[in-house]
């Protein structure tokens, strides 16, 4: 089972050759539960960014040009390499984060550990 961390991992390195998929609107990476309420979300630093790399994350996934990090209670801020990028990621909680966060990909760093907000 991939932890969601190898899945950003992922999601990041296709999306610099991922094909422009829909349309939408936002630098946040927003990740809902079924009910609507977010779990978790990635700051990337562009719009365009944030497209390519929701064209390949999951269908929950979608660029919101809001910020939800003011209802999510734990942060982690992450380094890709490649690209050579820094994003500031959400989480619901700091179980969330920590699970989230305790086996890396390759080419993650965690860059600061988790912490409650």
């Amino acid at each position: 089972m991939r932890t969601l961390t190898s899945f950003f991992l992922l999601s990041v390195l296709l999306a610099g050759c991922a094909s422009q998929g829909k349309i939408s609107w936002g630098k946040h990476l927003v990740y809902r539960d079924a009910g609507g309420a977010p779990v978790m979300q990635i700051d990337y630093p562009s719009e365009d960014f944030c497209r390519r790399v929701e064209s390949v994350a999951a269908a929950n996934a979608k660029c919101e040009p809001a910020s939800t990090a003011g209802v999510l209670r734990a942060q982690a801020t992450l380094w890709y390499n490649p690209p050579d990028l820094q994003v500031l990621a959400h989480y619901q909680d700091l179980a969330a984060c920590q699970k989230a966060n305790s086996q890396m990909a390759s080419g993650v760093h965690l860059e600061k550990p988790c912490t409650a907000k």
